[in-house]
C-alpha cells in the first residue's frame, strides 16, 4: 500500500513540477516580450527613436554649433570629440581662455533664449511683455550664486 502511494505521490510531484515549471517559462516569455516592447517603443532608454538621418544631423548641429563658437573649423571641433575632450578643452588647446569661452557661451544662449521667448510670441503663447518679464527673470537667474537656489527647482519651476 504504502509503495503505491509513494508512486503516486511521486507521479503527482513530477506534474506538478511540470506545471511550475510551465507557469514559470509562461511568465518570463511574458515579461521577455514585454520589456523587448517597451525597450523598442522607447528607443533605448533615449526618448523617441531617431532615424539615422536624424541622429547624423543632430551631431554635425552640435559639430557647427561649438566650432562657430570656438571660431575654429568643424574638424577641429570634431578631432577632440574623437579623442574625448570636453568643450572647455578643445578651447584651451585652440587658446581660449575658460572666462571667454564662458561669455561666448552665455551671449550664445541669451541670443537663444530670445529667440525663443520670440517664437512663442509670435504664435500667440505668450505677449510682448510676457517675453520681457521672462527676460528678466532669467536674467537675474543667472545673476544668483551658484548653490543658491529659490523656489521648487526642477522642469522651470522657480529655478
Amino acid at each position: 500500500m504504502s509503495n503505491v502511494r509513494t508512486n503516486i505521490n511521486v507521479n503527482q510531484l513530477a506534474i506538478m513540477n511540470k506545471k511550475v515549471l510551465l507557469y514559470s517559462l509562461i511568465a518570463v516569455f511574458g515579461l521577455g516580450t514585454l520589456g523587448v516592447a517597451s525597450v523598442s517603443a522607447a528607443g533605448f532608454g533615449f526618448g523617441q527613436q531617431a532615424t539615422p538621418e536624424e541622429i547624423a544631423s543632430r551631431q554635425t548641429s552640435m559639430f557647427e554649433r561649438e566650432a562657430s563658437l570656438l571660431g575654429v573649423s568643424v574638424d577641429v571641433v570634431k578631432q577632440g570629440w574623437t579623442e574625448g575632450k570636453t568643450l572647455q578643452e578643445i578651447a584651451t588647446a585652440n587658446g581660449i581662455s575658460l572666462d571667454t569661452l564662458q561669455q561666448k557661451m552665455t551671449a550664445e544662449r541669451d541670443v537663444q533664449r530670445t529667440a525663443h521667448l520670440q517664437t512663442l510670441v509670435d504664435q500667440g503663447v505668450i505677449t510682448k511683455d510676457q517675453m520681457s518679464a521672462r527676460l528678466l527673470v532669467e536674467a537675474n537667474h543667472t545673476q544668483t550664486p551658484r548653490g543658491q537656489h529659490r523656489g521648487l527647482g526642477g522642469m522651470g519651476m522657480g529655478r
